[in-house]
């Protein structure tokens, strides 16, 4: 077995070391040997160590470090409330150093001196790829076990999250300065559960923790699909949670008419699909089961019909003329299907625990 430490991204910077048993660790980002961590800054670096098993040779499976990696951050973003991430490989484009954000001129130059922007304006595009250099890479990323960590530089853990709304501080003009990441025991409970599965189980969690993970990731450029993207993960949540004897199975694979199912029509009592009844019920026992909640659900359900039967898609991914009211009401639905989505993974992991003891 080795201990493995690479580095990874969070929107809220780290402070205090997370263990999770023999699994993995969560280190503060330390910059002796990488960049200063600037107030420009909205990806904040952290060290993740965690334990994979040799190759029979003695040598260490770098795919499987990638997909450790991966699963880990996927994971932590769907069993918290923070997001955790690596860049893609494969991401690159043009760009030029800079250390600034803004929308028009008046916030570009804030804080900037004349001799400063005039560096930044003679400089260059460049075509590059994302990434984070870290000089000690060869030695700083090497180790022997899981780093000692004192117990006052451990963070301690809320008893559970009071809410699942998610604000990612991704702008560093409006984020709090002194914000920090904490965690919860809900969190590192969901992970007992998770690798108490079977292996099976484990790829159906996370298949709904990577689609979760993916509706945060494309929330603020690809409204629609980040949106489609909850709502596939709820769906398979609501799976997982009826378990393999409560399955609609069908009578042809050719038409997909079904034989038996736990869901029947209104009218006529013939069995259906019933995946947005299914969802709802799922919903309501593990999320809320209040009247304006349900009454989300509905409303999730509708814009999710016009997404993907009508191709009405958000207006903010539409070129065509809207409301500032519509695209408002769009915004707050796609964050509060966020957090729906969000407490549903935990309350389903947490049951799911229960049942194994």
């Amino acid at each position: 077995m080795a201990v493995c430490r690479e580095i990874i991204f969070t929107k809220t910077p780290l402070k205090h070391a997370y263990r999770c048993g023999d699994t993995f660790q969560l280190i503060p980002y330390a910059d002796d040997n990488g960049p200063e961590i600037t107030k420009y800054v909205v990806d904040y670096p952290c060290f993740l160590e965690y334990s994979l098993p040799l190759l029979k040779d003695g040598e260490r499976d770098l795919y499987a470090e990638l997909s450790k990696e991966r699963e880990i951050c996927v994971l932590l973003t769907a069993f918290s409330t923070n997001r955790f991430f690596v860049y893609d490989i494969h991401a690159s484009s043009w760009g030029v150093k800079t250390p600034l954000w803004g929308a028009d001129a008046e916030n570009a130059i804030m804080g900037v001196t004349g001799s400063q922007l005039n560096d930044i304006c003679s400089q260059k595009s460049e075509f590059y790829y994302s990434g984070f250099y870290y000089k000690g890479k060869s030695t700083g990323l090497l180790v022997d076990g899981f780093t000692k960590v004192d117990d006052e530089k451990k963070m301690r853990l809320m008893k559970s999250y009071s809410s699942y709304i998610y604000h990612e501080q991704d702008r560093y003009d409006i984020r709090y300065d002194a914000a920090e990441l904490i965690l919860s025991d809900e969190t590192s409970r969901c992970f007992d559960s998770y690798y108490a599965l079977s292996e099976r189980d484990r790829a159906k969690v996370f298949a709904a923790a990577r689609l979760i993970t993916d509706c945060i990731a494309l929330k603020d450029y690809r409204y629609s699909l980040s949106f489609l993207a909850c709502v596939a993960a709820l769906e398979a949540l609501a799976d997982i949670a009826n378990g393999e004897d409560n399955q609609v199975v069908e009578d042809c694979k050719s038409c997909h008419a079904i034989k038996t199912s736990p869901y029947t029509c209104p009218e006529c009592g013939r069995p259906i699909w019933g995946v947005a009844t299914k969802v709802k019920s799922f919903l309501k026992q593990y999320v809320s089961s209040k009247e304006q909640d349900i009454a989300n659900y509905n409303k999730i359900y509708n814009l999710r019909s016009m997404i993907t039967h009508t191709g009405d898609i958000f207006t903010k991914d539409s070129i065509f003329h809207s409301t500032d009211k519509q695209e408002e009401q769009e915004f707050k639905m796609g964050y509060m299907l966020i957090a729906y989505a969000r407490k549903a993974m935990i309350k389903l992991m947490l049951s799911l625990g229960q049942h194994a003891l």
